[in-house]
């Protein structure tokens, strides 16, 4: 081979760019201490380095998201600390309160500063870090809790970060803390009435020893008897009929019942509490709920069921004081509970109390005499509005009676109250009993029959026994357990009781189904009674009309006495689409659907429906007939059809008529007649469900209705700040103790008041905390202004609960606080170790850097002078 000039210039210039490029890339890996610069030197060790850049990256955001949470949770952690501080004082002050010998003076300073200590822990639920407050959930701008202590913050838990695709939660929602549940707690249930043992209180009637004895106030205890409790008339307790006790309520599975136990006085209080968690669902070997008299002669019910919300309960006794020994005579009326108030001879007796408002009873207004003393009776009538020391016998009775009363019966008469007084009354009275001038008198707003011979109660008795109660007179308070009036404050309408979903335990919203909260598996067949006032001060009353294909709300609108006129009867729609499959069915129905309902009935808003019946059948005797044949017709059944509704659903018959839906020529075939006559139904649904919609949407301009946090109903009139608006709403069935009927959904209660629950509402438990220290309520007072308040004695255990769900929440952060330190330490160490994974990766050895760079400028220096010596090299040096 010859060797030219060419080719060692060309070896040499290949040489020399190789060995600088080796000199390049090494001078760049020491001086970057990596072993590649781009990514096609070496895609496999580029990828293995993007991979781990990556997640030192993740580690890094990891490290930086837990450490902002950490301190987020620390300041919570700091803030509960703050919380139980407060708490424990607020406990001393209550503590403080319960001795009995505070003076009035001392019990209003505490009650001051309990309120200081409740403002404080309102501050504390509103503290704020950076901008951010640390209870308001994912709503970090939104002022938790407003100064009336409602919660505006939602349930969402903020998290960080803590690895690819893992985060932990780092804050305590207000929800949570505020108005939170505990599952290690159980309901607790009670009567409010204390009940007194009879004999000590009335020994004189009762005992033999009656000169001796001293009436003294002794609670009633288990091991007294049932004739300690029901009382009675005589001291021999031979001839003692039976007592009747009506219980109802909600079972810890959340069903319903209706129960009636009939006791011999003979008998122990202990056996009437066994009965009661007998109703409940005990046996011998499973005890479902305990049942228990406290030192207050109140009786307890304890769900044993931890976590449950559902238990609930009512009892009143009743005893026919001339029913035969042994036997409950007129003291048993299972059909309808109501009639006991028709026996003369039936006591009642009561468990309960409350303020709430109570329905009215029958239609009409009808004398009821109450015997005062022998020969002397008195003649009770409900009165409204006017204190009995201003009744005189020139009053008017239409001042005195409820608005909707306008005759009384007694006898063979029927007595207009128009323009008449009292006077007018009771010389009524008098000729229609045969009485004389002057026998029928007025004492402290009742009238008072003197009638020695008996003549009076003998003709009143039993003619008028059937129908003794009367319109517009309200039940008593003992026997009235649902039909309740809601309680309002200005525009705002609140139900008492929570509507809790059976299943889970948990407070319904809107979207949950009537069913899933009735105690019944089906509420097909069943009547919910609405009574109200609207906000225009009209007086209705509606049904609910629950059915297994088709749920409608009835109500007489134009006076006649039933529900069968136009737009007295709707169904209740679900929303938009087929106009055959929108009718709500019984088990289908929802909160929102009965809220919606409430709204349309309160404001006056009710739908109309597309047409009336006369005119539905004359337009299909058209479709069908070919009557509308001509236009004369035709705008004479277009007429009809829109008669007494809206422009809109107008709008929908005239839509039916242009498209030909109603004819205006004879339908030729049967095939034709069949859809032209389902074509003009499916046009008529259309209209009632437009209907339907646009009242649902013009009521709620005016009236709200809603479920609470607590799944209580609560009703808004939005268009004054004092509404007219008046309602109740209750189970048909509530009257029926058969064992078939029983209330299934219950809004508004005299129930048993709740003295112990999993769930906490704590700003508003320390309201009544603060009322029951401000009023001296050390128990539970039926005779107090707010009879269901719990008293201090009950505040203390409650307050307790509220201590202990701070103290969780506090563990619970504190929790969190150490899982994010964890991860935020974990995050720093990964990065080391992945840093150390990615220098061996990518990363150069320096020292084997050098010494190969040593190896290649050393060549390189050889090569450039073995270059230089051939380059310099001529003929001469081969001569």
């Amino acid at each position: 081979m010859r060797v030219t000039n060419s080719l060692l210039f060309n070896t040499s210039l290949r040489n020399y760019r190789i060995s600088t490029e080796k000199l390049y890339d090494i001078n760049q890996q020491i001086s970057t201490k990596m072993k590649i610069q781009n990514s096609y030197e070496d895609t496999s060790v580029y990828v293995d380095a993007m991979r781990l850049s990556n997640e030192i990256d993740t580690l890094a955001q990891s490290s930086d998201s837990s450490s902002k949470a950490k301190t987020f949770a620390d300041n919570t952690d700091s803030t509960l600390s703050s919380f139980n501080t407060s708490l424990d004082q607020f406990k001393a002050k209550l503590v403080q309160a319960s001795n009995t010998s505070n003076s009035s003076t001392s019990l209003q300073a505490l009650a001051n500063d309990l309120q200081g200590i409740k403002d404080h822990l309102i501050n504390l639920a509103n503290t704020s870090i950076n901008g951010q407050f640390l209870f308001s959930g994912s709503a970090l701008s939104q002022k938790p809790i407003a100064s009336d202590g409602t919660y505006k913050g939602n349930a969402e838990n903020l998290t960080a970060m803590i690895g690819s695709g893992v985060e932990l939660p780092y804050n305590i929602t207000g929800q949570s803390l505020f108005l939170g549940k505990d599952t290690d707690y159980n309901r607790v249930v009670s009567t409010n009435i204390s009940m007194y043992n009879q004999s000590k209180l009335h020994p004189d009637v009762m005992t033999s020893d009656s000169q001796n004895a001293a009436s003294s106030k002794v609670y009633l205890k288990d091991t007294d008897t049932i004739r300690d409790l029901v009382g009675d008339t005589n001291n021999n307790a031979t001839d003692d009929s039976k007592a009747v006790f009506y219980l109802s309520g909600r079972k810890s599975n959340g069903s319903t019942f209706s129960n009636v136990i009939s006791l011999d006085t003979s008998s122990k209080v202990s056996d009437l509490l066994d009965n009661i968690g007998n109703s409940y669902g005990n046996t011998a070997t499973n005890k479902i709920v305990d049942v228990s008299m406290n030192a207050r002669g109140q009786i307890e019910v304890k769900d044993l069921k931890s976590g449950s919300q559902l238990l609930d309960m009512n009892i009143f006794g009743a005893i026919d004081r001339n029913a035969l020994p042994g036997e409950t005579g007129n003291a048993k009326q299972v059909m309808n509970v109501d009639n006991l108030l028709t026996k003369p001879n039936v006591d009642i007796i009561a468990f309960n109390k409350s303020n709430y408002e109570t329905t009215a009873s029958s239609p009409d207004l009808t004398m009821r005499s109450v015997a005062v003393v022998s020969g002397t009776d008195a003649i009770d009538f409900p009165i409204k509005n006017v204190s009995s020391s201003n009744i005189t016998p020139t009053t008017l009775l239409n001042g005195i009676f409820p608005s909707d009363v306008d005759h009384i019966d007694f006898g063979g008469t029927s007595f207009s109250i128009n323009g008449k007084t009292v006077q007018d009354l009771m010389t009524a009275i008098e000729t229609e009993y045969g009485l004389g001038a002057g026998d029928v008198t007025l004492s402290g707003g009742r009238m008072l029959v003197n009638d020695p011979t008996n003549t009076f109660s003998a003709f009143l008795e039993p003619k008028n026994a059937s129908n003794a109660l009367a319109h517009g007179d309200p039940l008593p308070d003992a026997m009235n357990y649902a039909r309740r009036g809601f309680e309002k404050d200005g525009n705002t309408l609140s139900s008492n009781v929570s509507q809790v979903v059976k299943s889970t335990s948990d407070f319904a919203t809107a979207s949950t189904k009537l069913v899933d909260v009735a105690g019944v598996d089906s509420l097909n067949g069943k009547q919910m009674v609405l009574n109200y006032t609207d906000k225009n001060g009209v007086k209705r009353t509606g049904t609910l009309n629950l059915d297994i294909a088709d749920t409608t709300f009835s109500i007489d609108l134009n006076g006649d006495g039933n529900t069968t006129g136009a737009n007295e009867t709707f169904s209740i729609y679900n929303g938009q689409g087929d106009p055959l499959n929108l009718k709500t069915t019984a088990d289908k129905m929802t909160y929102q659907q009965l809220n919606d309902l409430i709204s349309m009935a309160t404001s006056g808003n009710l739908p109309k429906q597309g047409v009336s019946t006369t005119a539905q059948t004359a337009i299909n005797n058209a479709i069908a007939f070919g009557v509308a044949a001509d236009a004369v017709n035709l705008a004479a059944q277009t007429t009809i059809a829109k008669a007494g509704v809206s422009t809109e659903t107008a709008s929908y018959i005239q839509k039916a008529i242009d498209a030909g839906i109603i004819r205006d020529n004879p339908a030729s075939t049967a095939a034709e007649v069949a859809k032209a006559t389902t074509d003009y139904n499916n046009a008529i649904g259309d209209a009632n469900i437009a209907e339907y919609n646009y009242a649902v949407g013009t009521a709620k301009n005016s009236v709200e209705v809603n479920l609470d946090y607590q799944g209580k109903m609560t009703i808004k009139d939005k268009t004054t700040s004092e509404s007219k608006i008046d309602f109740t709403m209750y189970d048909k069935s509530i009257t029926d103790f058969t064992g078939v009927g029983s209330s299934t959904l219950t809004f508004m209660a005299n129930n048993a008041v709740t003295i112990s629950n999993p769930s906490i509402d704590m700003f508003k438990q320390m309201d009544e905390m603060i009322a029951a220290v401000r009023t001296g309520a050390f128990r539970m007072d039926s005779t107090s202004d707010d009879p269901r308040n719990i008293g201090i004695q009950n505040s203390l255990a409650q307050l307790d609960h509220i201590a202990d769900h701070v103290t969780k929440a506090q563990t619970k952060i504190g929790a969190l606080t150490n899982a994010l330190n964890d991860a935020n330490t974990r995050s720093e160490i990964l990065s080391v170790n992945v840093k150390a994974v990615q220098d061996n990766v990518i990363g150069v050895d320096t020292a084997a850097a050098y010494l190969e760079y040593q190896s290649i400028t050393t060549s390189y220096q050889a090569m450039l002078s073995t270059m230089s010596k051939i380059n310099s090299m001529s003929l001469l040096d081969y001569m």
